[in-house]
């Protein structure tokens, strides 16, 4: 938050990740571990915290619009407004299923929202639209829900989040080449230079993660670059001095680039000690606390984890 409090659930530290203890009782899916509401947040620069349901679902009665939850803060959690219905006005979107097999109507939201300069949020999500036929590179679940492979898009918000609107797709792939899923999960970063970078995975765990790049306006998206780690969940954390950091795989690793993510240090990956990989879900964040000194929060099936970083440039 704007005031140095770091918050993961309803658990807070004030003193950069060394301590943790419960923030207050919240009623509210923040605290909620339940699937829907693990979507993206994002503290403003303005000091409002903002909150999306990873889920969407179709509008009762107009095409082309999907309802997302929102929640909203601008007293550091004093108060909250939430759940309200955002609108998410994307063309073309068909029925899939999420990776529990669940049927979704809606689109997913990624675990990114970014505040470009001029005030504008933008954020990555993933599904189908019409004409994605491609037939998903699994077998079994070919076979049982004809799934076919999905695509992330950007989508932008010129009233804080409030509704949404799509801008353009960042990646589609009727390409054996890239993967057997098609690409999903995204994470997305803005560099200093402007430049907005999105990280997508596909494929579960034995698949390489890919990112893709634009500036400007953000409608043109290069094609995919392979980032050559087997994961099956990536994200991203630009720190104060440009770099740029990524969390990967199962186990934890992070590693930094310092051109954007055109090339990666792969020899000096850190790897982020877990008690057990096959425990360990696979959803993880980074934060820089102070100049250098960066916390990577990840959670098993009991547990949530800090673990803090010193990151150094080699001479």
């Amino acid at each position: 938050m704007n005031d140095g409090t770091l918050l993961c659930y309803d658990m807070a530290s004030r003193d950069g990740g060394q301590s943790w203890g419960r923030y207050r009782k919240f009623n509210f899916p923040l605290a909620d571990g339940t699937r829907p509401f693990r979507g993206p947040n994002v503290t403003l620069r303005d000091g409002t915290i903002l909150l999306l349901g990873r889920y969407t679902r179709k509008h009762e009665r107009k095409d082309g619009i999907n309802v997302v939850e929102t929640y909203r803060s601008e007293d550091n959690f004093d108060s909250y407004a939430g759940p309200e219905r955002g609108l998410v006005y994307v063309p073309d979107v068909v029925t899939g299923s999420d990776e529990y097999d669940q049927p979704a109507s809606g689109l997913f939201f990624g675990q990114s929202i970014v505040e470009l300069p001029d005030g504008d949020l933008v954020s990555v999500m993933w599904g189908w639209f019409r004409g994605d036929d491609t037939p998903s590179g699994y077998p079994d679940i070919w076979h049982k829900l004809r799934q076919t492979k999905s695509r992330v898009l950007l989508v932008r918000s010129q009233d804080q989040g409030a509704t949404w609107r799509y801008v353009t797709t960042v990646a589609s792939d009727p390409d054996p080449k890239y993967g057997p899923e098609g690409f999903r999960y995204p994470a997305l970063a803005l560099l200093p230079d402007g430049e907005l970078v999105c990280l997508m995975r596909n494929g579960d765990g034995v698949s390489p993660l890919w990112l893709s790049r634009s500036t400007g306006d953000y409608m043109n998206w290069g094609d995919p670059e392979k980032v050559d780690v087997r994961a099956s969940y990536g994200d991203l954390l630009v720190l104060s001095d440009g770099t740029l950091l990524m969390v990967y795989g199962k186990p934890l690793y992070v590693m930094a680039s310092l051109d954007g993510g055109r090339t990666w240090d792969y020899k000096n990956a850190c790897f982020i000690g877990c008690r057990s990989s096959f425990a360990y879900i696979g959803q993880a964040r980074l934060a820089e606390v102070s100049p250098g000194q960066v916390l990577c929060l990840y959670h098993d099936r009991l547990d949530l984890h800090a673990r803090k970083l010193k990151i150094e440039r080699s001479p």
